[in-house]
């Protein structure tokens, strides 16, 4: 079982305190850290390693998916900039980052891809209460 599936399994117990919305097909959470204020991903239910391995509906209702998060990130955050990944490459199960960029920071590093300061992301944890505030506000953009 992969790291996403092992959280998932919490994730469908109740046990997740970072669930921000749960859609047909995937998971809206809050990123465990937040060296990109507002750093969310959006996961899919099931195990798949690709979404090529997705049917084309699967793959359409997925990505509706993701813009409807990232939607409500940007109504709540204010990003000067949106930045998307899912590489699977360290783990092998459906998933995307979602990263809002704010113009002082993309204005103060002369990396801009976000992957660039991933050593420093531990450093950044997730606190539960600003977790439960970011959620609490995100959830209002999704109703």
């Amino acid at each position: 079982m992969c790291s996403i599936c092992e959280r998932l399994e919490e994730t469908k117990k109740g046990n997740d305190p970072f669930l921000i919305h749960e859609f047909e097909n995937s998971y809206f959470v809050i990123g465990d850290h937040q060296f990109f204020k507002g750093y969310c991903q959006v996961i899919y239910k099931e195990c798949v390693k690709d979404l090529t391995s997705l049917d084309s509906n699967n793959q359409s209702s997925l990505f509706l998916e993701v813009m409807r998060a990232a939607s409500a990130l940007e109504k709540v955050m204010k990003p000067h900039r949106m930045n998307y990944s899912s590489l699977g490459n360290v783990v092998p199960h459906i998933h995307f980052h979602l990263f809002p960029r704010q113009k002082d920071e993309l204005d103060s590093v002369s990396q801009k891809d976000p992957w660039f300061h991933s050593s420093d992301f531990s450093k950044f944890k997730t606190n539960l209460n600003e977790a439960q505030k970011l959620i609490s506000l995100l959830r209002k953009e999704l109703q």
